[in-house]
């Protein structure tokens, strides 16, 4: 079991407590592993998202990829992304994850771990109390 703490950041009315975890992608065709990068573990996502800098730095040639596909965002509006398969590397543990790259990510947080790809894989729990992430 991996467990982290939740990050607080602040806000107008005190610290939020975020579910944001460090991981690492490895991109098999370019041998090129990120270091650590802030993801959001977001159950109100349908998918993983990863944002088009960290492709372009991976190597991920979007511009090849045919297939697009088309998501909507919490506030309505539509975004375009290209998928991908890149390892995800969570502690110690590794596996094939379908990224979806778009530009509209913010830089603070570059990924997104959703249903389909982290949720469907692990036991994830949110512990607010003991202010920790479980995943199992």
């Amino acid at each position: 079991m991996i467990e982290t703490p939740y990050i607080a950041l602040p806000s107008k009315v005190g610290p939020v407590y975020k579910p944001l975890i460090k991981v690492r992608l490895n991109y098999a065709k370019t041998h090129k592993i990120t270091l650590p990068v802030t993801a959001l573990i977001d159950s109100g996502a349908d998918v993983c998202f990863c944002s088009d800098f960290i492709a372009a730095w991976l190597g991920v040639q979007l511009d090849k990829i045919k297939e697009e596909e088309e998501f909507t965002a919490a506030n309505g509006k539509t975004f375009k992304t290209k998928p991908a398969v890149i390892k995800l590397i969570i502690d110690n543990i590794s596996y094939d994850c379908r990224f979806y790259f778009t530009d509209v990510l913010p830089r603070h947080t570059p990924i997104i771990l959703g249903q389909i790809g982290f949720f469907d894989r692990f036991k994830i729990t949110f512990n607010a109390k003991k202010e920790v992430i479980q995943i199992e």
